[in-house]
């Protein structure tokens, strides 16, 4: 057998391999991994597709996810890496999804509309600069909105502050010279 032969060979057990799991036939997949148990190249080369249909089908599927959770259950909460910094939109999130008492139908049409709203929060999170600042740049809103609006600012940054410290915890500390 010529070394072309070979790779026509391994390209067309890989075809059969990607069609059963097309078909869902589980019975041709199991006899495929049982060849390739026999064959080396045969399992590289169906780890390699299978890898390959993993990351294909994997993209784009938090987003869907996402979206689906969005719609289908708009109180629940997603937990996302809070890598980057704490943005209006994200602040507007987390007061809808833990929404104090009292608040007026404005206050929610406000934060509606503010879910959607990419600006990065001012370092400075005094109340009194930080309702200087939205107002200027999103309208007035009763006090008690931004007081809320305030808080839920602070709990985000420090979770964000958390998971940061959690990661760097998380971390394999380096392994002596010497050893391996």
């Amino acid at each position: 057998m010529t070394p072309a032969d070979h790779r026509l060979r391994l390209d067309l057990q890989t075809a059969l391999y990607l069609a059963a799991i097309e078909a869902e036939d589980f019975d041709a997949q199991e006899e495929m991994w049982a060849l390739a148990a026999r064959d080396g190249e045969l399992e590289e080369a169906l780890h390699a597709a299978h890898e390959g249909l993993l990351a294909e089908r994997g993209a784009g599927t938090t987003e869907v996810i996402a979206s689906a959770v969005a719609k289908h259950l708009p109180s629940a909460e997603l937990f996302q890496s809070t890598t980057g910094p704490v943005t209006v939109g994200r602040v507007a999130d987390e007061l809808f999804r833990h929404t104090p008492a009292k608040l007026s139908a404005a206050a929610h049409a406000l934060n509606d509309r503010l879910r959607q709203a990419a600006d990065e929060l001012p370092a400075e999170l005094g109340l009194t600069k930080l309702t200087a600042w939205a107002e200027g740049k999103f309208g007035p809103a009763e006090p008690a909105y931004w007081k809320a609006f305030r808080e839920a600012a602070l709990v985000l940054e420090l979770r964000a502050a958390a998971e940061v410290e959690y990661q760097l915890a998380a971390r394999q500390a380096p392994k002596p010279e010497g050893r391996r």
